[in-house]
């Protein structure tokens, strides 16, 4: 083996056995191989290195640690390094002198966030994304454009914010608006010099004590519509878009706003959304986090219904079905009465 430990790590651990180790399901694409639910991480065996697509970075298994963990290259090589052959002999050997330290990598430079370029003409191409396919409610997408926070780039792709505890533009992301041909996945890039780690986090307020967590950006716009539906503020809480199900953005979300009290968990109603609320439970747990956790969870039974923006899509075909009777009755909570496609736990 290889005295330097990063060269080590790259050439005795595999990343599908990384992953394995991590609970994630690695399956065959030809002579690559993807992961079950995030198919757009494309991993080439014979090289060992991966190209995640959705996230916008790739490279070694060293890198794909980072990327999951949210920690440098230091602490992902200290843990990688457990998984060699020989660390457990080097730990049984007595009186051994600690390794020789290895080279310090050098950290990547850090690279600006600029915007994609805002093309006015496209507008009605976003509007009609949102309003008649996604069936975000007007309201919500009238709020969203005052807020700054979409808008469409030269190519009619829908181009969304997030901003950090003062306000500056900290993230961005863009997501095709075209129906994608049947067997493909829809354009979606996050842009150079977002800030991953903290993702994408929209409607902050040092006053908000309601933060609302959701997997993607549409899904917690999805949330607001149904919380606008039913009588409530949707401009009271903060949305925290993981943009994947990874946990780690919620603890470093939380240790920079402490004023939070309540949690909703609105991640997907399939299994990566349920490891998901389980892994922020396990982080809020650990961080000693003393207010309400609450699961808002899409009635995965209902055909189609997976997520938020699915659960909203049949709420509102169920109310151009059915004339509403009465007003709702508002609550200082976001729950609802079961509808056809949607369940919401307390």
């Amino acid at each position: 083996m290889s005295s330097d430990l990063r060269t080590a790590i790259i050439e005795n651990i595999t990343i599908a056995d990384f992953l394995r180790s991590e609970g994630y399901e690695v399956i065959p694409r030809g002579r690559k191989l993807t992961v079950k639910g995030h198919d757009s991480l494309v991993i080439t065996p014979e090289k060992n290195v991966f190209t995640w697509n959705s996230r916008g970075f790739g490279g070694s298994v060293i890198d794909l640690y980072m990327g999951l963990h949210s920690c440098d290259a230091r602490t992902a090589m200290t843990e990688l390094r457990k998984q060699l052959p020989e660390y457990e002999k080097e730990r049984s050997k007595p009186h051994q002198s600690p390794p020789a330290k290895p080279p310090e990598p050098k950290a990547k430079e850090s690279v600006p966030l600029v915007l994609p370029t805002e093309d006015k003409s496209k507008w009605r191409r976003i509007y009609a994304y949102l309003i008649s396919t996604r069936k975000i409610t007007p309201t919500i997408v009238k709020w969203l454009v005052q807020e700054k926070t979409i808008y469409p780039d030269e190519r009619g792709n829908l181009c969304y914010l997030g901003r950090d505890g003062k306000g500056e533009i900290n993230y961005c992301a863009r997501k095709g608006t075209l129906m994608p041909r049947d067997g493909q996945k829809g354009y979606r890039n996050v842009v150079e010099g977002s800030d991953y780690q903290k993702r994408c986090v929209m409607n902050h307020s040092p006053s908000h004590t309601k933060l609302v967590v959701t997997e993607a950006a549409v899904d917690a716009w999805s949330f607001a519509s149904m919380l606008e539906i039913h009588g409530l503020d949707h401009k009271a809480y903060t949305y925290l878009s993981l943009e994947t199900t990874y946990e780690g953005p919620l603890g470093i979300y939380l240790d920079e706003n402490p004023q939070i009290k309540t949690i909703y968990l609105a991640q997907d109603a399939d299994e990566g959304g349920l490891k998901s609320r389980v892994n922020c439970r396990k982080l809020l747990e650990e961080r000693g986090f003393t207010g309400k956790v609450i699961d808002k969870l899409p009635n995965a039974n209902a055909p189609g219904a997976k997520d938020w923006n699915d659960a909203l899509i049949l709420k509102r075909a169920e109310m151009e079905r059915e004339p509403v009777e009465q007003a709702p009755t508002h609550t200082d909570e976001p729950t609802v009465q079961p509808s056809i496609g949607l369940e919401l736990t307390p």
